[in-house]
Order: structure tokens, then C-alpha cells, then sequence
């Protein structure tokens, strides 16, 4: 279901004894995760075309969280690589890892529901 280098299964681990070894709920924050991050991503995408940076922030922060709960380390790190350059205001960076943070979470949306990337 999962590949190593997209949802890194010891923070899936991690979630799973948080959640208190509810397996059952760890799938539907996975369900949901699929189901609302590319939602997400499009409205991230909008707000870098309008140039909103606050916006992009909230965006980027909230994929960033979602990416944690799910394992999926390197798609939270690059969405706090957009977070940051937002903060900092350079809208030329945040393109430049949205790119690398939709690429990457293709792979996880892939590694999730088992269709390969």
C-alpha cells in the first residue's frame, strides 16, 4: 500500500499509536488525506497565482499537517519549504517548491491508494 520513501511507515507507526493502534481510523484520516488534499492543493495554487501570501501560508501549513498524520514526511517537508518562502514573502521560491510539493504528492497520493506513481 505504502512505498518507503513516500510514507515513511515508522511515522505511519507513530500516528498509529497516537491514534491508540486504531487502524481503522488511521485509514479514514488516509481516506480523507486523498479525498481533500488535492482540494487543497488547487486552492494553493490559486492563491500563488493571486499572490496571497497569507493565504499560501494557511495552505501550505495545513498540507504540511495532513502530510505528518498520513507519514508522509517528504511532501510535509517541502509544504513547510512553501510555508516558509511565503512568510518571507518570496512568491518566485513558493512556485518554485509548490512545483516540487505537487510532484511529490503525487507519489504519496499514488503510494496511498495503491496505483503506483
Amino acid at each position: 500500500m505504502t512505498g518507503p520513501e513516500d510514507v515513511d511507515s515508522s511515522e505511519t507507526e507513530k500516528g498509529l499509536e497516537w491514534l491508540e493502534g486504531d487502524r481503522k481510523l488511521l485509514k479514514g484520516i488516509q481516506v480523507i488525506f486523498v479525498k481533500n488534499v488535492p482540494r487543497q492543493i488547487e486552492k494553493l495554487r490559486d492563491a500563488i497565482a493571486t499572490k496571497d501570501t497569507s493565504q499560501i501560508e494557511l495552505l501550505s501549513h495545513s498540507i504540511k499537517g495532513a502530510a505528518s498524520m498520513v507519514g508522509a514526511l517528504p511532501l510535509r517537508d517541502k509544504a513547510g519549504n512553501v510555508e516558509r518562502a511565503a512568510m518571507g514573502g518570496d512568491l518566485e521560491k513558493v512556485r518554485f517548491h509548490f512545483e516540487e510539493m505537487s510532484e511529490e504528492l503525487t507519489k504519496v497520493l499514488a503510494s496511498l491508494t495503491g496505483t503506483g506513481a
